[in-house]
């Protein structure tokens, strides 16, 4: 018995760190191959605890702030008027993502698994933007989904040959814009500060490349002021205010050269669209400002309380992830986020200057920038409700925290 309590040890140790390099590498592209992954590695993890008897989970910073996290959603439920969308929603679109934390925290427990996960995560950037740079340039389409460029015209006309905007495997240029985010800043903090003595040293540059030209392409304005801002914090942090000089020059030039890409840039019609959604989504907050309507409603509720020829027929995510958020789950479920964000990066903050090994501590300082690029996009649009771009967003504060545990030494 003890034998095959071991070898179940064993097989599903190895089974869930290939669900998680699974997660990281098909994420962008699969949502089938990311759930189904997710879905083993959770099983995996809850029979290792049974058959092991473990009811504890692995105590890290944030532990009592998922608790907060789940406890602060629940009292939407009094008010949702869509209770089994709600009850679905908590566990699909909450529940399962704190479970993912925990399965990443206890899994990736040594340096080797880490790597390998950065590994693989290359590999994905690779193939992604690859995908990204033939759709715009040559196919019209992505060779992984078959998206059509946004917008694009695949012929000649008066005004030439017309692209559109990149979205690689994404349905939205936005979409891919958030994705790269998440992925720019650790790439380039291991190629810029680290990794001088490794091999891909410069193919890792190329991919820092490929991604910022890539997120330029996109034309996703707010995702540049995520990468403006997130640069600004990297720069100070890590006392280099020359990257706040390249960042104007690489923004500012585009601008200079082509007067096409200004004329959009300071087109209003996107940020028209955004304030009618602000203005709905904000009337649905008024309803329930404290608890909200539950957990998941948003979509539906604006649908009734639109006011345009689309009244009762089409629902709508409100492009900002924070007002959305607010009229689901209230200000407490609101806070009870903010307070878990709130809590990781400070844990960073506090655990990052002790992680002697430079690949680590700037794999560490590029995730937290990366994810906090993502939030700042979360203001103006709907990554944090897009299923392939949250669970890339949890996963990197899994990841995050795994690092944070085995790397840290003697605290201070």
């Amino acid at each position: 018995m003890a034998l095959d309590k071991n070898m179940f040890n064993k097989i599903s140790d190895y089974a869930i760190k290939w669900c998680v390099l699974a997660i990281v590498f098909a994420a962008p592209f699969s949502k089938s191959i990311s759930e189904i992954s997710i879905s083993i590695a959770i099983a995996l993890w809850a029979g290792r605890k049974a058959i092991n008897k473990d009811v504890h989970l692995k105590r890290t910073d944030l532990n009592i702030f998922f608790a907060i996290f789940v406890l602060t959603a629940l009292p939407s439920l009094l008010m949702s008027g869509f209770l089994s969308l709600s009850l679905k929603a908590m566990v699909t679109k909450v529940l399962k993502y704190v479970f993912l934390y925990f399965v990443i925290t206890e899994s990736m427990d040594s340096k080797k698994k880490l790597k390998d996960v950065f590994i693989i995560a290359l590999l994905s950037v690779i193939v992604v933007t690859t995908d990204g740079f033939l759709q715009h340039y040559l196919t019209g389409t992505d060779f992984l989904r078959n998206y059509p460029s946004f917008k694009a015209r695949l012929a000649l006309d008066p005004d030439g040959f017309s692209r559109g905007f990149p979205t690689s495997c994404f349905p939205f240029p936005n979409d891919l814009a958030a994705w790269l985010l998440l992925v720019i800043f650790p790439t380039s903090c291991l190629a810029i500060f680290d990794l001088k003595k490794y091999k891909i040293r410069p193919l890792i540059w190329m991919s820092s490349a490929g991604i910022f030209y890539l997120l330029f392409l996109t034309k996703a304005r707010a995702a540049w002021i995520g990468l403006a801002f997130s640069t600004v914090y990297l720069a100070l942090t890590k006392r280099q205010l020359w990257l706040i000089i390249l960042l104007v020059i690489a923004i500012s030039a585009p601008f200079v050269l082509n007067m096409e890409m200004s004329r959009y840039i300071f087109g209003k019609a996107s940020v028209t669209d955004r304030i009618d959604m602000w203005r709905v989504g904000w009337k649905i907050f008024k309803d329930h400002p404290i608890v909200g309507n539950g957990v998941n409603t948003f979509f539906p509720h604006y649908k009734e309380y639109r006011t345009d020829q689309w009244q009762g027929q089409k629902g709508s995510y409100a492009h900002n992830c924070y007002l959305q958020m607010a009229a689901d789950v209230g200000l407490i479920g609101l806070s009870g986020f903010l307070l878990l964000i709130g809590a990781h990066f400070l844990s960073v903050a506090r655990h990052i200057k002790h992680i002697s090994d430079p690949f680590f501590a700037n794999a560490l300082l590029g995730m937290s920038t990366g994810t906090f690029a993502f939030l700042v996009l979360a203001f103006f649009d709907t990554n944090l409700y897009s299923l392939n771009l949250a669970t890339m967003f949890w996963t990197a504060i899994g990841l995050s925290q795994a690092i944070i545990i085995v790397c840290k030494e003697k605290f201070a």
